[in-house]
């Protein structure tokens, strides 16, 4: 009897772990990241991986909502002087995961970090409103002079040299993250390699990093508000072929996945379909130091080739956004009384391959060429980009004559080429940081560092200057218009289309936000229904 009473209380033992084990399990959310992030540390990250990563284990000042306005993060409360040049945050009591306090300092210390030319930081365009933070990285002043004051562990005051009435959004940026100073001293050139070179002041700790396979997350109990983190484990999986992706997903694999255009028909009445505006735009980005690619005539030859219209309609299915501007639509970006998007006259040019030639002609005479030399279009290897492509190259050998070849890599690789200038023509995409149209039109800014097709034009740098230096709409507003203007004329870029989000969401997951701009998801509300 005592034998057969030990074995039931082994076995009750047992099914009760067995519970709590699985209770445990289900607590958690597993979503296809796609591809490998360039980098997650976050005064360097560019890409949507590395951003959703930090969107997860760094907080800074402030944080997004779901709605996409700025909300109290580390900060709980801020203050904007009357002309709107210093701005004072006031820091709640918070906590690294290491123990040590998140203190203002570490905060000037995170900015000037990607300020600094030594960081060579493709952000650091983002914080050169602050008084001298240009200055200081391009040499000028040093860092004393940067106008960031520690007023005491709490105080953060901020002098900017222009009023930014957007200054709340950026604050939420990847470049404004803190930096521990003493932790990041500690890893040098192993910072926010792997998880055990990272520290967070967000809701979760990065537990494993399995390069081209997965990350894996656990909620930070030192997150200040860890009692509202309602989800304890997260995964990121690195799935780049879209068959394997949703594949795991049927095979209850992945709670979250995004759709290519092939397979959105599939699922165009299914009630796990997500559908979300995004502000991501596609284009064909041009090598200007080329000689062929930097006349405007050809670049605009190439576009005019082009039937963009058929592509959305036809190979996309209707499935992304037909645009005739580089600031997308429908996500916010005001203008002066409505959209900003409606407000802009100019466009994209026309497909038109009788004038493509013409064009392409006197292109080729200016430059001294009789025939454009081979091109290459290289573009990321996942998605619907191999189909985009294919029907790229099919317009410009049938319309105008022009052949390319065609370069598959990883968007890891993309990313890498075109930021050293090893490319002709990329597929490209951008998405701003914060719902203001000089997210997306300081691009062509000839100092921006993210300008990988070194377009350079005077006026366009000097219209983004007057649109940096004050906070009136009636004198922004119409230099941006301009500012689209010049993008239609020179195109420096040949727009594509605007993406729209598509994923496949399980109903157990509830509380997920899809972001239009400023990265891809929100987790704040998230919660798993069992």
């Amino acid at each position: 009897m005592k034998k057969i009473m030990m074995m039931l209380s082994m076995l009750l033992i047992f099914i009760a772990c067995g519970n709590s084990q699985n209770s445990k399990s289900t607590n958690s959310l597993t979503l296809n990241l796609g591809g490998e992030p360039d980098s997650i540390d976050p005064q360097l990250t560019m890409g949507i991986s590395g951003g959703t990563v930090d969107d997860l284990i760094m907080e800074g000042l402030l944080r997004k909502n779901k709605e996409g306005e700025s909300v109290p993060g580390i900060a709980e409360k801020w203050d904007v002087s009357e002309d709107g040049l210093e701005w004072t945050f006031h820091l709640r009591d918070a906590k690294w995961s290491n123990g040590d306090p998140i203190t203002a300092e570490d905060f000037r210390s995170g900015w000037i970090r990607a300020l600094d030319p030594k960081t060579a930081a493709e952000n650091a365009g983002m914080l050169f409103m602050i008084k001298n933070g240009e200055e200081f990285n391009a040499g000028k002043v040093n860092e004393e002079e940067v106008g960031i004051r520690v007023m005491d562990n709490k105080t953060l005051v901020v002098e900017l040299k222009t009023p930014t009435p957007y200054f709340d959004d950026l604050v939420t940026f990847k470049a404004y993250m803190p930096l521990n100073e003493k932790f990041y001293n500690e890893k040098g050139d192993k910072y926010f390699t792997e998880p055990e070179n990272t520290i967070s002041s967000g809701p979760y700790l990065l537990k494993e990093w399995n390069h081209e396979s997965d990350l894996k997350f656990v909620k930070n109990p030192d997150y200040w508000d860890a009692a509202n983190v309602k989800v304890e484990n997260i995964t990121l999986k690195l799935i780049t072929d879209s068959k394997a992706a949703l594949s795991s997903f049927k095979n209850r694999e992945l709670d979250v996945v995004g759709l290519t255009v092939e397979q959105l028909t599939e699922f165009k009445d299914d009630p796990k379909l997500v559908k979300a505006p995004d502000g991501g735009m596609w284009y064909l980005l041009f090598n200007t130091n080329l000689p062929a690619l930097k006349n405007q005539k050809i670049r605009r030859a190439l576009v005019m080739a082009v039937d963009r219209k058929e592509l959305v309609e036809n190979v996309l299915g209707g499935a992304e956004r037909y645009s005739e501007t580089f600031v997308p639509a429908g996500i916010g970006m005001r203008g002066l009384s409505k959209d900003f998007y409606e407000e802009v006259p100019t466009k994209q040019p026309d497909f038109n391959p009788e004038e493509a030639k013409k064009l392409l002609t006197e292109g080729l005479e200016e430059v001294g060429l009789t025939k454009l030399p081979d091109l290459e279009i290289i573009f990321g290897d996942s998605g619907n980009t191999k189909a985009i492509a294919e029907y790229i190259q099919e317009n410009l050998r049938k319309n105008i004559g022009v052949e390319v070849k065609l370069s598959a890599i990883t968007g890891k690789e993309r990313i890498q080429r075109t930021k050293q200038r090893d490319y002709q023509i990329a597929i490209n995409n951008w998405t701003g940081d914060f719902k203001d149209p000089i997210t997306y039109l300081d691009l062509f800014d000839s100092s921006n560092a993210s300008n990988r097709g070194d377009f350079k034009n005077a006026k366009y740098d000097a219209l983004v200057k007057i649109v940096k230096s004050t906070a009136d709409p009636a004198v922004r507003v119409p230099a941006m218009i301009e500012m689209e203007k010049i993008i239609s004329e020179e195109t420096p870029v040949g727009i594509l289309f605007q993406r729209q989000k598509k994923y496949l969401q399980d109903p157990k997951v509830k509380g997920l936000g899809f972001v239009a701009i400023g990265g891809e998801f929100n987790f704040k509300d998230l919660t798993i229904e069992k």
